[in-house]
């Protein structure tokens, strides 16, 4: 039997049918652009704090305001306008900048001994005092994920590269055994469920987790939609379309900064990213069909010619009974063959991958590339909050600065192919990569390496 991508161009026609299921995918990647990182650089922000002194913090009116503005900006010790009741209560140290700066966690127990005041050094016992900006409230501020517990920041990270690895390794199974509408179904189901449930979460473990579920369904809904995809579009489509995808889902991304500026709690910030998806799974469920191909090696004849039918009907074409008549009978004939070899084949397994040379050589290859690729571009993005500047405008940048990127793709793997292409640009990575050390005083040299990414 020829080719079912190319069978269901020949007898329905590349129309309406395959642009609409293409275009829900499409749109699907970008509404789901901001959920990677919400979690990660967004939520758990904790912004500049020191422990709470009632002395120094009891000044606030009972609505909260602050009398002084100077209380809203943490000075440095060094600052000329800082008040010098401070250093009574709170001790200096040095920052990972080698800057002078207030203890994040300790402070001075002011003890009276006699005629005499004894500083002695403890840990925060009141909380801390955050100094944040106006109206905002992160779930780093609400668990105090500080001090003793400052290590269940960066764990953020740690879950979603865990969702992506789980994702990457059981959904090819989802996808093969239950199909790749479920699979990409599935993915924005509990996208969009996760984002939802993560605004409500009562605990910080909540965070961890529901980014643990958005990762894993993002491979899901990213990689299985591109299989879809690619299953139902002529060849050259495909190149096109595939880095139309990852394009639209930065471009999404780069829309998470304007999400967490207008929603500077981050509850609402996620709820209102939540319900954006659910904006994309509507039209999944309607939308959506199943794969021709998968149709075809699951042996669903009559779910596969339903679908050939619905196709021709959506594409307003008149389908050929004589040449779907062939082409059963071709896949007839192939079929029988295929049984008979394989009687007499050894049954296939992963540890083929590793057995094969030729795949081993190209795994080998393909896993030290996307290790590479990888590194740069989630070790930048999940350190997006340790650069100086404006933080909302950073991330703005990072996001952005893929676009480029991609639309150079589009044009150059029509010209040089891909394998040029992805050699060229990773090699201009790494050169910015490289001379990133030696340009640390260029505020921008981080997102000029991710441009080039």
């Amino acid at each position: 039997m020829a080719d079912p991508n190319d069978t269901l161009g020949r007898l329905a026609g590349f129309g309406l049918f395959q642009k609409r299921i293409i275009a829900v995918l499409l749109f699907a990647s970008f509404l789901a652009g901001p959920t990677t990182f919400m979690g990660s650089v967004f939520a758990v922000y904790t912004p500049p704090h020191r422990c709470y002194v009632h002395e120094l913090d009891g000044q606030e009116t009972s609505s909260g305001t602050k009398n002084d503005e100077k209380t809203t900006k943490l000075l440095s010790p060094t600052d000329p306008n800082l008040s010098d009741n401070i250093s009574w209560y709170i001790p200096v140290e040095e920052g990972a900048d080698d800057e002078l700066r207030w203890s994040r966690c300790y402070m001075y127990n002011n003890t009276n001994e006699g005629n005499s005041t004894t500083n002695n050094t403890i840990k925060c016992n009141e909380g801390w005092r955050y100094f944040e900006e106006p109206g905002e409230f992160t779930a780093g501020m609400e668990f105090d994920l500080v001090c003793d517990k400052a290590w269940v920041v960066p764990l953020v990270g740690t879950f979603l590269m865990i969702g992506l690895m789980l994702g990457s390794i059981m959904g090819g199974y989802v996808s093969d055994r239950f199909g790749r509408k479920v699979a990409s179904l599935a993915g924005i189901v509990a996208l969009t469920v996760s984002s939802l449930l993560m605004a409500f979460t009562p605990v910080w473990i909540g965070i961890h987790l529901m980014t643990l579920v958005q990762s894993f369904s993002n491979i899901l809904r990213m990689a299985f939609g591109m299989v879809l995809i690619n299953e139902i579009c002529p060849n050259n489509y495909r190149h096109r379309i595939s880095v139309s995808n990852i394009l639209l889902s930065s471009i999404g991304a780069a829309f998470l900064p304007l999400f967490a500026f207008c929603f500077r709690n981050w509850r609402y910030m996620t709820g209102a990213i939540g319900i954006v998806q659910i904006f994309a799974l509507l039209p999944a469920i309607f939308v959506l069909e199943e794969s021709p191909r998968w149709l075809c090696q699951n042996g669903k004849e009559k779910q596969y010619k339903r679908l050939l039918h619905k196709a021709a009907k959506v594409n307003k074409n008149k389908l050929n009974e004589t040449e779907m008549s062939e082409l059963e009978n071709e896949r007839l004939r192939l079929s029988d063959k295929s049984g008979e070899k394989d009687t007499n084949k050894e049954k296939l397994s992963y540890l083929h991958l590793i057995k094969i040379p030729f795949l081993r050589k190209r795994i080998i290859i393909f896993s030290l590339a996307w290790l590479s690729v990888c590194s740069s571009f989630y070790g930048l993005s999940l350190n997006a909050n340790n650069l100086k500047g404006n933080r909302y405008l950073l991330y703005l940048g990072l996001s952005g600065a893929e676009t480029p990127g991609h639309i150079l793709s589009i044009l150059t793997i029509q010209k040089i192919g891909c394998r040029l292409t992805f050699v060229i640009f990773n090699t201009i990575t790494g050169f910015f990569l490289l001379i990133t050390p030696l340009l640390q005083s260029v505020n921008n040299v981080p997102i000029i390496a991710k441009m080039s990414d």
